[in-house]
């Protein structure tokens, strides 16, 4: 009989799968049948019941002729006892009322049968579905397995909680990215204005006391005119910037000595300020050399390394520029007698917003080495993080320059 399940089952499938309309019509048409032979064997043994019970009075009959030949043999049922009388009563009430009854049970049937199988589960599913997406969790799963409207429906719901996840990921990696960009664009403030602050107090200090040359006096200007140009530049770049991936690469032909002489300002000041010793090396550079670089990404670069260093310094800080051994690439060593970095350190220090909290300064964003190996990416390069012999961190950044 294995056979005939198979049959049924492969039937309550395909019924299962058909369109609510056709459902519908199917589950009517075949209340119809069953209302049909039920009302046939409910009138058929009516009849014999009656039968029996007029067997016992045949001679309690009267006989009307009409014209078109027919016998119609009308039962005296006066002559009945009590109990036929009622049982004829009640055979005649069955077989009147059957059918109505037969079809009110049917409506009813159809109509449970029909939610049942077809409606329940899925506006189950679709109310508890909505509920939770109504308290922001979607990490449900709306499964129904049916190809009827209803099997749509909730396929459909599902694919706009697919989406809605989509859409919240897209956005919480919007507000990270501009997280970044913020933690980023008050990182590298803090160094220029650092060096600013530092011109500022030089000229406060020892201006009035007519101390300082008219040479050193319009070369002080000029690099606080650099700085303030630098942040004007970058405050217009970071405003119109989406994330830290888009910023762009403008190499431009620069000379070696100017490169030298922007960090030798910058490494007197804030020596003068931070109270720690810092020794400037340029090897290999020879004056006249040019380079093809992107000086405001080098110096932000620059920057961040050195204020890195100064966070963690003891009381020396050394910093060698040269160019690499075939030439193609600005080489920038930063090094301090720190306490250097630790193995976790040196795999993570480049992910952005880590911090190990252990720095001078408690505003530290996690941001600086992350930008720097950024920058030093797009602009051909790469940056290495190791230890010292004795103590301390170095870092390395390197830019291509061909």
């Amino acid at each position: 009989m294995d056979w005939i399940d198979e049959i049924l089952y492969k039937l309550k499938i395909k019924i299962d799968n058909l369109s609510l309309k056709k459902a519908l019509i199917v589950y009517i048409l075949v209340c119809v049948v069953i209302i049909g032979l039920m009302t046939a064997v409910t009138q058929k043994i009516c009849s014999k019941w009656d039968d029996m019970v007029s067997s016992k009075y045949e001679d309690a009959y009267m006989t009307d002729i009409y014209n078109s030949g027919t016998h119609l043999i009308i039962y005296d049922y006066s002559k009945c006892d009590k109990r036929d009388r009622m049982l004829t009563e009640i055979i005649d009430f069955i077989q009147t009322w059957s059918t109505v009854v037969y079809s009110l049970a049917g409506i009813i049937g159809v109509s449970y049968l029909f939610y049942n199988n077809k409606l329940k589960k899925p506006i189950k599913l679709l109310t508890e579905a909505a509920d939770m997406v109504g308290n922001n969790n979607l990490d449900m799963e709306i499964s129904y397995d049916k190809k009827d409207e209803m099997g749509r429906l909730c396929a459909a719901f599902d694919a706009m909680r697919r989406q809605l996840i989509a859409n919240n990921q897209k956005m919480w990696d919007m507000m990270e990215e501009q997280k970044r960009i913020n933690a980023a664009f008050a990182h590298d403030l803090r160094t220029p204005l650092t060096v600013l602050r530092g011109y500022v107090d030089l000229l406060s200090k020892y201006l009035p006391e007519g101390k300082i040359s008219e040479e050193k006096l319009l070369s002080t200007l000029k690099l606080m005119s650099d700085h303030i140009s630098r942040l004007e530049n970058y405050s217009n770049t970071m405003k119109q910037l989406n994330s830290l991936e888009e910023l762009s690469v403008n190499r431009r032909h620069v000379e070696c000595s100017s490169i030298v002489e922007k960090l030798k300002g910058t490494t007197q000041i804030l020596m003068g300020r931070m109270g720690i010793d810092i020794k400037l090396i340029t090897a290999s550079l020879e004056d006249g050399t040019s380079m093809l670089l992107d000086e405001a990404i080098f110096m932000e670069v620059f920057d961040n390394l050195l204020s890195n260093a100064l966070r963690y310094a003891k009381s020396r800080i050394e910093i060698i520029l040269s160019l690499s051994e075939d030439e193609e690439k600005l080489i920038l060593s930063v090094a301090d007698d720190g306490r250097g970095f630790s193995q976790t350190d040196l795999k993570m220090a480049t992910k952005a917003y880590y911090t190990d909290g252990k720095g001078k300064a408690s505003n530290h964003f996690g941001i600086g080495l992350y930008i720097c190996k950024l920058l030093c990416e797009k602009h051909g390069g790469y940056i290495t993080l190791e230890n010292g012999i004795n103590t301390g961190a170095i870092v390395i950044a390197a830019f291509s320059i061909r």
